[in-house]
């Protein structure tokens, strides 16, 4: 009977260690990556958030990619708005092939946290710059099951009016919002099925619209709005971000928009020339790198910020070895390039 028992503990705590996920800064996208996220406008009746709690379910194979958007993560350096947010060393754009708007996102991310500071967008009705004070959250590493946490920030635009009178037009958005990590268990999406923490976040948007008249700021109008956002998330780091995002209003339970992953590619968007394999991956020590054809250049090996952290010469060779043994856990991001310094390769690994 006693060994019965120990064996069901046993059982009991290997499924526990599988299920419970936690997330961290290193399962997280890095610097160079596209990331294809669709949008099914008609969802099903079956997709739901659903209960919180451990050991849940969630199949959301049936959604459909009505709308398919593509994103790249960057460096901020290499935006057109960099020095409105000085802070910032991550960044996400976004492009609206609809009409013609481009967006950029500009975020702080390190192992503490990923969190939003800004907003670009630049459409037909003229550019916009959004700046959040302090932040806005949106993982506080390590992320767990069970973890949560209030915080409040500010939204503030400003731009020119398209009403004649007025000069500008001030928008302050003021959020109250309360973020819980309430579920855990198995995701099911059109790419596939993952280990997965659910993130909801509760907000109250308290928005405000300024006109400026002859130098003077005046009132226009105040709105309230209260929603509920389920992100589901996964420390594959073969994934790399949200899988799937259900937006529910409150005041009604409707689910108003889903969103969900198609898929992620090394970002680097030039055409390949030289074809790599790179193995073990993921590595612990020793990398080998294999070439389709003899190659003489550099190899350059970059974090999930984009930073380089290593470089090689390539003189005439088909194969080479990198001894990663010093570098942190992570996904890293090679690119090759021949003797003219022209990118005519690239790849992903992990280090562990």
């Amino acid at each position: 009977m006693r060994k019965h028992f120990f064996t069901l503990a046993l059982l009991a705590l290997t499924a526990l260690t599988y299920g419970q996920i936690v997330i961290t800064n290193n399962d997280v996208a890095p610097v160079g990556t596209t990331i294809y996220m669709a949008t099914d406008t008609v969802p099903a009746d079956e997709i739901v958030p659903g209960d919180a709690g451990a050991d849940k379910s969630w199949d959301f194979s049936g959604l459909v990619d009505h709308l398919i958007d593509t994103m790249g993560l960057v460096m901020p350096a290499s935006t057109p708005y960099a020095d409105e947010f000085p802070g910032s060393n991550y960044a996400l754009t976004f492009s609206n092939a609809e009409d013609t708007s481009n967006f950029f996102s500009y975020m702080i991310r390190n192992s503490d946290k990923m969190s939003s500071i800004g907003l670009v967008g630049e459409t037909p009705e003229g550019m916009f710059i959004w700046k959040v004070s302090p932040e806005n959250i949106i993982h506080d590493f390590p992320v767990a099951y069970g973890d949560s946490y209030p915080e409040n920030y500010t939204e503030v635009a400003v731009f020119s009016s398209p009403q004649p009178g007025a000069d500008s037009v001030r928008l302050k958005n003021t959020v109250t919002k309360q973020t819980n990590v309430d579920a855990w268990g198995m995701l099911t999406i059109p790419m596939g099925t993952f280990d997965v923490l659910r993130i909801r976040a509760d907000e109250v948007s308290t928005d405000s619209v300024f006109v400026l008249i002859a130098g003077n700021w005046l009132f226009i109008s105040r709105s309230q709005d209260s929603t509920a956002s389920y992100s589901w998330w996964t420390n594959d780091v073969t994934v790399g971000f949200e899988l799937c995002n259900i937006m529910v209003n409150k005041s009604n339970g409707e689910v108003t928009d889903v969103s969900f992953l198609l898929g992620t590619t090394v970002g680097i968007t030039e055409q390949a020339v030289v074809e790599s394999k790179a193995y073990p991956n993921p590595v612990t020590d020793v990398l080998s790198i294999e070439f389709d054809e003899t190659l003489s250049g550099e190899l350059l090996l970059m974090n999930q910020l984009g930073q380089l952290v290593l470089s090689e010469k390539i003189v005439a060779q088909k194969h080479i070895q990198l001894n990663l043994s010093g570098l942190p856990a992570g996904m890293y991001l090679y690119s090759l390039n021949n003797s003219a310094g022209e990118l005519i390769g690239s790849g992903k690994l992990v280090k562990r």
